[in-house]
């Protein structure tokens, strides 16, 4: 009797951590999209700041690349990679920013 008492408790509890489990991956999904999203639409914003002068400061840059490495890794689209592809015609304008 003890026996299935303990065994029920350790079945309900292991499900009820299951279930919660499952819920919080969906919710890391959310998560995911929402942080690819957001930088999808920094990546761009940052594109098309610079793009007409055709020129961008060094630690801008070095910061994109950074946010195209971490959009690469959530599997974000090909587009954004267009837009990498331009900017590297582009002049990179050197400032003392990263020296330090």
């Amino acid at each position: 009797m003890v026996e299935t008492i303990i065994k029920t408790t350790i079945s309900v509890m292991v499900s009820g951590t299951i279930g919660y489990l499952v819920s919080q991956m969906k919710g890391l999904k959310s998560i995911k999209q929402s942080l690819m999203i957001m930088l999808q639409s920094n990546l761009t914003n940052t594109y098309f700041a610079y793009e007409k002068i055709g020129k961008i400061p060094d630690y801008v840059y070095k910061n994109w690349l950074n946010e195209l490495k971490g959009y690469e890794a959530l599997k974000g689209d090909d587009y954004v990679h267009v837009l990498a592809e331009k900017m590297k015609h582009w002049e990179i304008v050197k400032t003392d920013i990263l020296e330090k």
